[in-house]
């Protein structure tokens, strides 16, 4: 029927009443108004289409799950029941996790600031989108992320208060420094909520005397409370009444004594509730707000736990598995965080609504989910989460959006495309961040959202370079629906890609930084990227670089590339220093140096080379010099950070070491035949004797030898003035060698 059709369609717009102070509603009229308010907007007709989507996916799982055979089931019943003993045996209970949630933070801190909201229903948003709402608008049926006009049917008399997020940041800081008492690398989640693990400081806390467990509030004519705490620090907060009622009910955070002095008093215990307790109550004192939390064995049910008994409390989850096991029993799946309104309705078209049902169910699960997804409801029956708080884990990319009214005109577009690009610049700065990939994020007044992103051959971070990229996708995206003018009322820009931790190393010694020449002279040189066609070519791997010897990267085949890398100048170098013979050639050119080098490896001296460096040169290039510096870096990386001592055919090989005394050969017996072990080979560079007459083995020796110990004590040669070449420098101590391996 048309009604029921028209339900349907209602269940993903449908109000979502898992929240605090939403139970006991009148569901049926609060949709019915949701729905009258929504029919022929936008908004309506995407949801319709959504729904559509989601109802083709429903189709498709049952008409798969029609065909799975008994079979197919217990071979997925096996490989569950397998994988719950797996994770059964893993199962942790000995840390203490604490999930803390302001509540209804935003609403609270302007409550705070303006008395007059107190007893009144208010959200904090505007008429396009809530940020959140107080408990007395929630008793309507308002809730965060509705749209303004939609509340205002629901509560006619709800204030809307506009956000003022610099205020909400100042307040979250004061949070933030009583959770760094109980757990200093605790993990906020957003500027209201955060994990800690309480566990050590429990420890702690065991050992405590009760004075450092005792919080006096005094207060002064000025209506200004301070609060003693343990650490001996005294801390201001402008309070009126303390602790805002925002919701009825509310209990006092905890009983006062009164001490000799006639001061209230708070003495708080060594337990896991009483270190919560405390916390609330320091929050609440220092902020005038109140918080809720959970505290369970870890993330996932301490996070359910913190909404248990909210407002301003807390429930703590026995840390054993049976209690583990019948808390997650008939909680229904969507409390769970990570399963929203679409997998909500598929696992519902399956008869799931509590996460007993998952654990009923989990071999057809297995079957009609990927299996991340079914992994994770396994995970969820059986009341299993991480017990580690990551909060230095690897970012894996940085984003920045706004939502607005439609707007159409281009000026706007880009004006705000380059806002965008310099806060997300500004974030980039303060964590250090480069990445490769930009992505623009685009949803139109039709609430269609479209991501279109490039990848870059180098990292970029400046306002510039991110506004150049993300300036020419939404010129394409612009162009795509032309005639008709681009309509948006939501843009963000995203980063990733980061780049690797090496990459942020820019004072970490290569050997490219090695093998050029130190300046002698402040004069730069900067080197233009020759354009090119092709992309197949990779970048230069910043890993191997320093700060003085960064290369300029390529542009890829996009036309206007070349102005999203900087082009950072590159010191000057007439010549090169061979890291095998100390000897400078007199060359940029690095297919000219690594030629060099090879020689100097097979044995051959540049005095008996029968080609001077300029005419190899010239051999090579044939008098024009046409490589671009990726091109000579890519070679020399390749070459260098391998130096590979190669070997001719015949394995006999006389090692000759040259010392400042002159040359002392040693001459490597010569074995009688291949299939017999000859005398062991003596190592040029660390003296050491080899086990083995195998001169592939040998020569990987060296190379180990050379990368690891010589180059870093050619380190200190590199600034020798470079007129001196037979004799090393008076103030290096000790041996100073060099090698040669020819055959005989």
């Amino acid at each position: 029927t048309e009604e029921a059709k028209a339900k349907n369609i209602l269940l993903p717009m449908a109000l979502n009443d898992n929240k605090a102070g939403m139970e006991g509603l009148n569901r049926d009229k609060i949709n019915k108004i949701i729905m009258e308010s929504s029919k022929g907007s936008r908004f309506y007709e995407n949801e319709l289409k959504k729904e559509q989507q989601v109802n083709q996916r429903i189709e498709r799982m049952m008409l798969q799950k029609a065909h799975i055979t008994e079979q197919q089931l217990s071979k997925a019943q096996a490989q569950v029941e397998k994988m719950t003993s797996d994770l059964e045996r893993g199962r942790d209970l000995s840390r203490v996790i604490v999930h803390v949630d302001m509540d209804a933070f935003y609403a609270a801190v302007e409550t705070r600031d303006c008395p007059d909201l107190m007893d009144k229903p208010m959200a904090v948003g505007s008429m396009s989108m809530l940020s959140t709402s107080n408990y007395h608008a929630r008793k309507f049926g308002v809730r965060a992320a509705m749209p303004g006009f939609i509340a205002k049917k629901l509560c006619p008399n709800l204030v809307i208060v506009p956000t003022n997020f610099d205020k909400y940041r100042a307040v979250s800081a004061e949070v933030r420094e009583v959770f760094a008492d109980y757990d200093p690398h605790f993990l906020p989640m957003s500027l209201d909520e955060a994990y800690l693990d309480i566990s050590d400081h429990l420890e702690q806390r065991r050992g405590w005397p009760e004075a450092l467990r005792t919080h006096r509030l005094h207060t002064n004519n000025t209506g200004t409370a301070r609060v003693e705490d343990h650490g001996g620090l005294q801390e201001t907060v402008e309070v009126e009444g303390l602790s805002p009622v925002l919701f009825e009910n509310s209990p006092s955070s905890s009983p006062c004594l009164q001490d000799a002095a006639g001061g209230e008093v708070e003495v708080f215990g060594t337990c896991a509730e009483e270190a919560v307790r405390e916390m609330r109550f320091r929050i609440e004192q220092k902020t005038s707000l109140t918080a809720s939390a959970g505290i369970a064995p870890n993330m996932m049910l301490a996070k359910v736990c913190s909404d248990k008994n909210k407002p301003n409390g807390q429930y703590r989850l026995p840390s054993n598995r049976q209690a583990v096991i019948d808390f997650i029993q008939d909680l229904p799946v969507r409390k769970i965080s990570g399963i929203g309104k679409v997998t909500e309705k598929m696992l519902g078209a399956l008869g799931i609504t509590s996460c007993s049902h998952l654990g009923q169910e989990m071999a057809l699960l297995a079957l009609l989910f990927s299996e991340t997804s079914w992994h994770h409801f396994l995970h969820i029956s059986m009341g299993l989460g991480s017990t580690h708080i990551e909060r230095d884990g690897e970012r894996k990319s940085m984003s920045t959006e706004r939502t607005f009214g439609e707007m159409g005109a281009l000026e706007e577009q880009f004006s705000l495309c380059k806002e965008l690009c310099q806060d997300l610049a500004q974030d980039l700065q303060k964590e250090a961040l480069k990445g490769k990939t930009v992505t623009l994020k685009l949803k139109n007044v039709n609430f269609e959202v479209k991501t279109r992103a490039w990848t870059l051959p180098c990292a970029v971070a400046t306002t510039e370079e991110l506004f150049a990229v993300a300036k020419d996708l939404l010129k394409t995206e612009i162009d795509n629906v032309s005639p008709q003018p681009l309509r948006l009322r939501l843009m963000g820009v995203r980063v990733s890609s980061f780049a690797s931790a090496d990459d942020k190393k820019p004072l970490q010694k290569s050997i490219v930084g090695f093998l050029h020449k130190k300046q002698t002279d402040s004069r730069t040189q900067t080197h233009t990227p020759k354009n090119t066609n092709t992309s197949a070519e990779t970048d230069i791997s910043m890993s191997a670089l320093t700060a003085s010897d960064k290369m300029t990267h390529e542009p890829s085949a996009h036309a206007s590339t070349s102005s999203y890398c900087s082009t950072e100048p590159e010191s000057g170098t007439d010549s090169l220093t061979c890291p095998v013979c100390f000897r400078e050639v007199n060359t940029t050119e690095l297919t000219v140096f690594n030629r060099h080098i090879d020689q100097c490896l097979s044995g051959v001296t540049m005095g008996q080379n029968n080609h001077t460096d300029t005419e190899l040169e010239r051999e090579i290039t044939g008098g024009k010099r046409e490589e671009g510096p990726k091109e000579k870096g890519s070679k020399l990386l390749s070459r260098a950070n391998t130096l590979k001592v190669s070997s001719q055919s015949d394995p006999h090989v006389r090692v000759c070491l040259l010392s400042p005394g002159g040359p002392r050969p040693m001459t490597t017996p010569k074995p009688e035949s291949r299939d017999h072990r000859g005398p062991a080979l003596t190592c040029p560079v660390c003296q050491e004797t080899q086990d083995t007459n195998d001169l592939t083995l040998f020569n990987r020796h060296v190379d180990l030898c050379l990368n690891q110990e010589v180059l870093h004590e050619l380190g200190g040669l590199a600034s020798v003035d470079r007129t001196t070449h037979t004799a090393p420098p008076a103030a290096h101590k000790g041996p100073c060698f060099r090698y040669v391996l020819f055959t005989e």
